[in-house]
């Protein structure tokens, strides 16, 4: 794990929100793979081979997924999707293997903040009911859902 820090960027993609269970279940792959169908609708691109999916835990029993890309500052919103803002400040920045479960690695991430002494950012639009309340996902573009053996995952941090 390193701490960088990192510009704000703008995201635009598809939402979805639920449940975890719904998540785990796999109810959040069809708007994963219906924002990877409506990619030219994405104009500015930043870098079209990486994938951003955005979490914020905004409810008690699950949270509010925007998955898309990076794009340029003043570029337009398409029809039906939306956008989010990724602050700029430092991250936590943990590479996540395919072989292991998810809820390991953020109980991992956790257990690295406390040792580090560092505290998740919480964004201020938002009611937060997770110990880590924004999770920022980098993905290959191309193999989301299909065959990724390794991710990034960056938690927005004080000091």
């Amino acid at each position: 794990m390193k701490i960088r820090g990192m510009r704000e960027r703008l995201i635009i993609g598809l939402e979805w929100a639920g449940t975890f269970e719904e998540a785990a279940e796999g109810k959040i792959h069809p708007v994963i793979n219906e924002a990877k169908q409506r990619i030219e609708d994405i104009k500015g691109k930043v870098n079209p081979h990486e994938f951003i999916g955005v979490s914020t835990h905004d409810r008690r029993d699950g949270f509010t997924y925007i998955g898309g890309w990076e794009v340029d500052n003043g570029t337009d919103v398409p029809r039906g999707m939306t956008y989010r803002i990724i602050p700029e400040g430092d991250y936590l920045i943990y590479k996540h293997r395919k072989d292991k479960d998810i809820s390991e690695t953020y109980k991992e991430i956790k257990e690295e903040l406390i040792e580090r002494g560092l505290t998740p950012l919480k964004p201020e639009d938002i009611d937060a009911f997770d110990d880590i309340p924004l999770k920022i996902e980098l993905h290959n573009a191309e193999k989301i859902l299909v065959d990724e053996p390794i991710f990034e995952i960056h938690i927005p941090v004080a000091r």
